[in-house]
């Protein structure tokens, strides 16, 4: 397995996405059988595919509210940074090593790095950090869209030319402002002129716009992912567009390349997938468990091997 954390390197990937119409897929992992069932689905994919590379991100979020991994992962007393470097660690034990899934390329990406904590900031700002990873979302999106910009502009211009940088175009609003200012689940969608003014000013690589899919939506109306809307924000600004969830789209997943979608992130289908295979082999064991299916290599190995056959799945249909 090889890392890409240089940023021409990256980008050369996401161009090739863009170009080709094939999203790279960018699982999160929060454990290492999760890393490692990530890197045996894209090397059974590239074997079966005949494939000589596969490139795949591999991710995790620090402190965001909505699902903070670090923060899940953290030793007691262990800061953010120091459990970053844990994670890093992890992954790259992988990496260089003759034999070891040496069809899958890396891209080692932050999530959500979320602007409003201190914590947050301190990892997104550190050099060591910047070139750790090939991808750095710097997610301002709590705040009005101006503040959002102004952060998200300076943020490029300290970062921008150690690493790639992701960024959401748009202001996301708490459940209680949403409730106050009377705003549907249409108002929320990103509005293509906004965008284009948002990547200008900034001058980010990566956009997440709102499309109707679940990354955004907040209330109990139907999701709808919106191809139209994707199609124009590409038509202004190229095909630049990661998109955060994908249950809402059902078969439609391996068309949205053609839309402008070069980065596709990933993390519930594959954890539900994995849980559901613990789950069911724990279901069919005697009472009590022997000591075979209550070791930590027991629900490891059915954890990756679930993994494993998710993100071979999903590579298969987004590349169809």
């Amino acid at each position: 397995m090889r890392l890409l954390t240089r940023r021409s390197d990256v980008i050369a990937r996401l161009h090739h996405a863009g170009e080709q119409h094939a999203p790279l897929l960018c699982p999160n992992a929060e454990t290492p059988d999760e890393m490692e069932g990530i890197l045996l689905g894209a090397q059974r994919h590239a074997r079966a595919t005949g494939a000589r590379q596969v490139a795949i991100g591999i991710g995790f979020t620090g402190g965001y509210p909505d699902h903070p991994q670090l923060g899940g992962l953290a030793l007691p007393g262990r800061d953010l940074a120091a459990t970053a470097g844990h994670w890093l660690y992890w992954l790259d034990g992988y990496a260089g090593r003759p034999g070891l899934f040496d069809e899958v390329e890396v891209i080692p990406f932050f999530d959500h790095g979320w602007a409003p904590h201190a914590s947050d900031r301190e990892l997104m700002d550190a050099p060591w950090f910047q070139d750790a990873v090939g991808i750095l979302m710097f997610d301002a999106s709590a705040h009005d869209l101006d503040e959002n910009i102004r952060l998200t502009a300076a943020f490029v211009a300290r970062a921008g030319a150690r690493v790639v940088v992701e960024a959401c175009p748009d202001k996301v609003y708490e459940h209680a402002e949403l409730q106050r200012k009377q705003l549907r689940e249409a108002d929320l969608l990103s509005r293509p002129e906004s965008v284009e003014n948002f990547v200008s000013r900034t001058g980010v690589d990566l956009i997440v716009p709102n499309l109707g899919t679940e990354h955004r939506a907040t209330g109990a109306a139907p999701l709808e992912y919106r191809r139209d809307l994707a199609r124009e924000i590409t038509r202004r600004v190229g095909p630049i567009q990661a998109l955060h969830g994908t249950s809402s789209l059902g078969g439609r997943l391996g068309t949205v390349g053609a839309d402008g979608i070069c980065k596709i992130n990933y993390y519930t289908g594959m954890a539900r997938a994995a849980a559901t295979a613990v789950r069911t082999a724990l279901d069919t064991a005697p009472d009590p468990l022997p000591v075979s299916r209550t070791c930590g290599s027991f629900s490891h190995r059915t954890r990756r091997e679930a993994i494993a056959d998710n993100i071979a799945d999903v590579l298969a249909t987004l590349r169809a």
